[in-house]
């Protein structure tokens, strides 16, 4: 991922790199190591950086950034809640929550399929991916502005086609008489 960072997680760096993929290299050889960044504009000694997990990226001009690819035909996709237009308090979270979650094909380069419910009640939005429990999230939202009640889902960068098989939405009712 030429001119992306991965900052954060980061449990270790490698000396004597001087191009991005001996930094890949390093980290494909460590068991440990899930991801990595080379930062090009750092001295020698303090730029190839190994992670023991995903962080989200952001764009850095000077780093190019992967992740170790994994075995049985499998995909990245990043769940993601945007709290940016919550509450006008400026002591609330408003950050973006993030995960990754890996799908898997049973064939190589075919499709991918994603199931995700998702409950939003108010202020709490849970995410969780039912096919076996690989993936939960829980964040607090206080949608105070007019326009902070959407929901989205976005591809970026996508080879293929995305299809939506079903979105359910369900408007309930309070507990309160």
């Amino acid at each position: 991922m030429p001119h992306w960072d991965l900052p954060g997680l980061d449990y270790g760096n490698v000396s004597n790199i001087t191009q991005w993929s001996d930094c890949q290299i390093a980290c494909n050889n460590d068991p440990k190591c899930v991801a990595w960044t080379y930062v090009g504009d750092r001295k020698i000694n303090n730029n190839c950086f190994l992670k023991s997990g995903i962080p989200y990226p952001g764009e850095y001009p000077a780093c190019v950034s992967g992740i170790k690819a994994k075995p049985n035909n499998q995909q990245l996709v990043w769940v993601i809640v945007n709290r940016t237009l919550s509450e006008n308090n400026p002591s609330s979270a408003h950050g973006i929550m993030h995960a990754p979650l890996w799908l898997e094909s049973p064939l190589p380069n075919t499709q991918w399929f994603l199931e995700l419910d998702i409950f939003i009640d108010h202020s709490i939005i849970e995410v969780f991916e039912p096919q076996g429990g690989r993936f939960a999230m829980t964040s607090r939202a206080y949608p105070e502005q007019a326009n902070a009640d959407n929901f989205g889902v976005y591809v970026n960068n996508s080879t293929g086609d995305i299809i939506i098989n079903t979105i359910d939405f369900w408007n309930l009712t309070t507990i309160w008489t």
